[in-house]
């Protein structure tokens, strides 16, 4: 795949990328080198008919600089599961390094997302009168894989549903989640909404531990300062409702509203997600957390 306009070491590391997807997952790999576009079949895990398609168009600058552009592809899917995933993995690219198997390797975790209808239909008279009735009372009698098979993929749908139902919860919610950033292996990502009440706070975080990527998070750092005006003048100085959540990561949180009230940022809540990478990072976790934060603001304005 040579493209005149692309560095060489892009050239290299698309090339070397590619051929190391082929060797791992050999028949599931297609590649169209004369459009740069790679696809990945992801079969069903548990024997299904279903199959989820990842489309991948890589950028003559991947992966120095530019994410490659994500499609998803599964007739069993709701438009809005197929979006807001190929956002997560949009979310997941750290410039200067390749993503495609850590995508593929992130989209096979996610049994609970994307396979979310049964592996096969019933047999066909299951669970009706008639000349089916003989087997289904059989089956009744047994606390056997039928019903929990169907108990387990109708567990499967809800939480789709629900994770669809969360990303348009996030929507309306005005949150706005920032790159993640990769530093000695751990990544941090921030999440900014605007926020005028306790009941609000608890809204957002709320809805962001929703997402199953988030709530796997090491920590969830949070902080939020909102301001009330004095006499209803909004320029005031009032007073502020204001506090944080360490949640394990001790002196983060603090730290986390510091940097609110040093920029006197009013009338937000502010949510740094780390996932720890066995790197232990010292102080310096501190300046990470905080950056990912400030970075996110001031793209907010």
């Amino acid at each position: 795949m040579v493209e005149t306009d692309s560095s060489d070491a892009d050239v290299a590391a698309r090339e070397e990328e590619l051929c190391a997807l082929e060797a791992i997952f050999g028949e599931s790999v297609s590649v169209r080198p004369e459009e740069s576009i790679v696809e990945v079949r992801l079969p069903h895990p548990h024997g299904g008919t279903q199959e989820v398609t990842l489309r991948v168009s890589l950028p003559s600058d991947y992966p120095s600089t530019s994410c490659p552009i994500p499609e998803l592809y599964g007739s069993h899917l709701s438009d809005d599961v197929l979006t807001w995933t190929a956002r997560q993995l949009e979310g997941m690219f750290v410039p200067g390094e390749v993503a495609l198997y850590n995508w593929v390797e992130w989209l096979r975790e996610q049994e609970e997302l994307l396979w979310s209808l049964p592996a096969a239909p019933p047999a066909a008279g299951a669970g009706a009168g008639g000349a089916g009735g003989g087997e289904a009372d059989a089956g009744d009698g047994e606390e056997g894989s039928g019903s929990a098979s169907k108990k387990q993929a109708a567990g499967k749908h809800e939480g789709a549903v629900r994770e669809a139902e969360v990303v348009e919860l996030l929507r309306s919610l005005r949150v706005t989640s920032g790159e993640p950033h990769v530093e000695k292996k751990s990544t941090f990502q921030a999440h900014v909404a605007p926020v005028s009440s306790f009941q609000e706070v608890r809204a957002v975080m709320d809805a962001l531990l929703s997402v199953s990527k988030i709530r796997a998070a090491t920590h969830n750092i949070m902080a939020y300062r909102i301001h009330n005006p004095a006499g209803g003048a909004a320029g005031g100085a009032g007073s502020f409702l204001q506090d944080y959540d360490d949640d394990g990561e001790t002196a983060a949180g603090g730290r986390l509203l510091h940097l609110l009230q040093a920029a006197d940022v009013r009338n937000v809540v502010v949510v740094v997600s780390r996932w720890f990478g066995g790197v232990l990072m010292g102080p310096g976790r501190f300046t990470a957390i905080n950056n990912t934060a400030r970075v996110l603001l001031e793209q907010m304005g």
